[in-house]
């Protein structure tokens, strides 16, 4: 007995061996795509066209990009760095205001020092910060 295969249209002939796994893998394709149907499983895929990729049909405009998160954990990261070499004094002024939401009139008045004083340590700190994240 021959056997055959249809490839593009053109039955190619081949040994009982090779049509017997080609079948058996033909079948398990139907069979998976029969059980996709009864679970009710869709594939954006399906929906592939020659100028659309049919995922990109449901892409979420507000979502952050991948790029964008890494580069913000590669910031907080380094953010975290630097902290470590504030003094304690510069560590606890910068949790109180963006931590705790304190002003830097209640925190200056809470440490007894001049609010101008405190401005002028505030924005040296930041640029210090923002020279280190620089780098």
């Amino acid at each position: 007995m021959d056997y055959y295969i249809k490839i593009k249209d053109v039955c190619v002939p081949v040994t009982e061996e090779i049509y017997k796994v080609y079948c058996q893998g033909s079948r398990k394709e139907r069979y998976f795509r029969e059980s996709d149907y009864r679970n009710k499983i869709f594939f954006y895929d399906a929906l592939d066209t020659e100028d659309i990729n049919g995922s990109d049909m449901f892409e979420d405009p507000a979502a952050v990009s991948v790029e964008e998160l890494a580069e913000r954990h590669w910031l907080l990261e380094e953010l975290k760095e630097s902290m470590k070499e504030l003094s304690e004094n510069e560590r606890e002024m910068l949790c109180r205001i963006y931590v705790y939401g304190e002003s830097l009139r209640m925190f200056a008045k809470s440490k007894g020092i001049p609010v101008t004083t405190l401005q002028a340590r505030h924005q040296r700190l930041l640029e210090r910060l923002r020279k280190k994240l620089e780098k």
